[in-house]
C-alpha cells in the first residue's frame, strides 16, 4: 500500500462539470434548481431516525498523479437493531474484520488472522482507541456509515436539484432524484477544503443509491513539495433497509473452523513492526544451535522462557544485548530460561559475536522456519513465555515493559527494575 502524508483536498473550478461524464441516463436536460437541500435533508433524517437498519456499501477510490495511478476498494456491511444489537463488517486491502454484538456479548473477528475475541457487551464496548489496527479500518468505516449518511445535509446551506435520472441497480432500472453540492454550499466553508458530490436517491424509497465525489487533491511530502493528484470516490449502496424487520441471524457469531480465540489482539502501538502473538500459546518451535544440536521450546515447559530475536547486522539488536545480559544475571537461579534466536545468514556469525562479548546464554539460528511459525516482525523482538506455554509479551525490545511482565511471573522476579526501552530495527524480507 502506498504511504502518503497529510492530505488537503482542493477542487478546481472545472469540477462542477465532471459529474456529467458518469454512466447514467438523464430523463431530461434541465438547469439545476435550488430545492435539493430540502430533499437531501429529508432523506438524511430517515437514516438518522431509523430504529433498525441494514446497509451494504461498496466504495471504489481511484487516484492519479503525473507518474502513478492507484485504485482501492472497500466493502462494508452495517446493521443495528433494538436491544443493543449490531453488526459491522469491513473488507479492504488493509485487512478485513467483523464485530458482532447481541446485547450481552460482543465478538470481534480478524478475518485474515483467523483470530477473534469474546467480551461482555457494555455501553462503551466498541473500540474507542485512538489507534485503530489496519485490519479494522474498513470495519471502523462500516460502523460509521449510518451516522455519515444521517449527517449528509447538516453542514449545508444549499444544494442543487439536478435533472432526474435512471440508474441501473442489479440489472433493473431505478428512477432517481439527483442532488449535487460542493464546498461553496457549506454553512461555514473551510479554507483549502473543497469538494464536489453528486447523490442519487431512489424516488420510491428515498434511500441513497450512489454518491460520487471528484477532487483535485495534493499529497504533502514532508520536507518536499505538494504533488497534485486527481481523485474520484464512488460509493454504491446495493442493499438498504431502514426500519425493516431485524435480521436476527446477523447478531449471532459462529466462529469459522480455523478461527482461534484470543484474549486480546496485539496493541497497534506495539505491533506496528509486524506480527504479535501475545495471549496465544507458543508454537512448537525447533531450535538449532550453531553446532547442530536441536531442542524444542516444548522441552522448557514448566519454566518461563525469554527469547531475544536479533541479528548481528541490526544495530539496536546489538545495543540491546547488554540489557538482555543484565536480565539474565538478575534472574539466574530463579528459573527464567533466557535464550536468543538470530536471523543472520550464517549461524556461526552470531555465535562468534556472543562469544566475543562474553554472553553465555544459549543461542539458536533461524533459517526461516521459525519466522514462518511466529510471523514476520521487526527486530529486536522479545518474547516472554510463562511456564504453561502462554506468550505474555511479544513485541519490540522495550526493556521497561519487558521487566514489568517478568516481574508478574512470580514473587522471585519482583526485584527487577525498569530501564529505558530500545528502539526497533526493521528486518529485510
Amino acid at each position: 500500500m502506498r504511504q502518503v502524508g497529510i492530505r488537503r483536498i482542493l477542487v478546481s473550478a472545472a469540477l462542477a462539470a465532471m459529474s456529467s461524464a458518469l454512466a447514467f441516463s438523464q430523463s431530461a436536460s434541465s438547469a439545476p434548481s435550488s430545492d435539493g437541500l430540502a430533499l437531501l435533508t429529508r432523506v438524511a433524517k430517515k437514516y438518522a431516525d431509523a430504529t433498525s437498519y441494514y446497509v451494504e456499501s461498496v466504495e471504489e477510490r481511484s487516484s492519479t498523479t503525473e507518474y502513478s495511478h492507484g485504485w482501492q476498494k472497500m466493502v462494508r456491511t452495517t446493521a443495528e437493531a433494538p436491544g443493543g444489537r449490531y453488526y459491522y463488517e469491513g473488507r479492504s486491502s488493509t485487512g478485513s474484520a467483523v464485530r458482532v454484538g447481541n446485547g450481552q456479548t460482543v465478538w470481534t473477528y480478524h478475518v485474515n488472522e483467523h483470530r477473534y475475541t469474546v467480551k461482555p457487551q457494555t455501553a462503551d464496548s466498541s473500540d474507542k482507541s485512538k489507534i485503530i489496527p489496519m485490519s479494522e479500518m474498513a470495519m471502523f468505516e462500516a460502523e460509521h456509515v449510518r451516522k455519515q449518511l444521517g449527517a449528509l445535509a447538516k453542514s449545508l446551506k444549499s444544494a442543487d436539484r439536478l435533472a432526474d435520472a435512471t440508474l441501473e441497480v442489479d440489472g433493473h432500472e431505478v428512477a432517481c432524484n439527483v442532488v449535487r453540492f460542493q464546498s461553496s454550499d457549506q454553512k461555514r466553508p473551510a479554507p483549502d477544503n473543497f469538494f464536489d458530490k453528486t447523490v442519487w436517491i431512489d424516488k420510491n424509497h428515498e434511500t441513497i443509491l450512489r454518491i460520487v465525489e471528484h477532487a483535485h487533491t495534493y499529497i504533502l511530502i514532508p520536507g518536499g513539495t505538494d504533488i497534485p493528484e486527481q481523485e474520484q470516490i464512488t460509493t454504491t449502496f446495493p442493499n438498504t433497509d431502514l426500519n425493516g424487520p431485524a435480521r436476527d441471524d446477523l447478531f449471532k457469531f459462529v466462529p469459522p473452523p480455523d478461527a482461534k480465540l484470543v484474549e486480546e489482539f496485539p496493541d497497534p502501538k506495539k505491533s506496528w513492526a509486524g506480527s504479535s502473538l501475545t495471549g496465544e500459546q507458543v508454537p512448537s518451535l525447533k531450535l538449532t544451535s550453531a553446532d547442530g544440536n536441536i531442542v524444542t521450546v516444548d522441552s522448557f515447559r514448566g519454566k518461563p522462557v525469554l527469547i531475544d530475536f536479533w541479528a548481528t547486522w541490526c544495530g539496536p539488536c546489538v545495543t540491546a544485548l547488554p540489557r538482555i545480559a543484565q536480565i539474565y544475571q538478575e534472574t539466574k537461579g530463579k528459573g527464567l530460561i533466557v535464550i536468543s534466536i538470530d536471523r543472520d545468514e550464517e549461524a556461526q556469525t552470531a555465535a562468534d559475536l556472543l562469544t566475543k562479548k562474553g554472553y553465555s546464554w544459549p543461542n539458536f539460528h533461524d533459517d526461516g522456519e521459525i519466522e514462518k511459525l511466529i510471523g514476520s516482525s521487526g527486530i529486536p523482538r522479545a518474547m516472554l513465555i510463562d511456564g504453561r506455554g502462554k506468550i505474555v509479551y511479544d513485541g519490540q525490545m522495550d526493556e521497561d515493559e519487558l521487566r514489568n511482565e517478568i516481574a508478574k511471573l512470580g514473587p522471585e522476579y519482583r526485584s527487577l527494575r525498569s530501564n529505558p526501552s530500545q528502539a526497533p530495527c526493521r528486518t529485510s524480507n
